[in-house]
């Protein structure tokens, strides 16, 4: 009989980890948003409603001319890095919340959230 050559074996909890490895890096991203988003909901919700139309069940401008959320969000132009960069600086009819970089990414995430395809 002659001598057969077998492939090295890697065993399936060395594959599945492997596996596992080169997933999680995108699930923890998507999670990551996810967190962003809800938190971002929250802050909007506490901070912003005053003023804003934080959700899409409302009408889109208020009788004030204040935009809601959604219609910022389904602006021309307005990407993940703009948003920020703009809520960031002071505005003349906002009123200065000073929020940091952290709720700053959050209600982006969130106003982001409520762009129509």
């Amino acid at each position: 009989m002659i001598p057969t050559r077998r492939a090295p074996s890697v065993s399936p909890l060395i594959f599945a980890l492997i596996v596992a490895s080169a997933v999680a890096p995108a699930n923890a991203d998507s999670l990551s948003k996810l967190v962003d988003v809800t938190d971002g909901d929250r802050l909007a919700h506490t901070l912003c409603i005053n003023c804003h139309v934080v959700d899409t069940k409302s009408p889109v401008i208020r009788t004030d001319r204040v935009p809601s959320f959604s219609w910022i969000a389904n602006q021309k132009g307005l990407t993940a890095t703009t948003l920020p960069a703009w809520l960031s600086t002071s505005h003349e009819r906002m009123p200065d919340f000073s929020l940091s970089r952290d709720e700053i990414r959050k209600v982006s995430a969130y106003i982001l959230s409520l762009r129509t395809p």
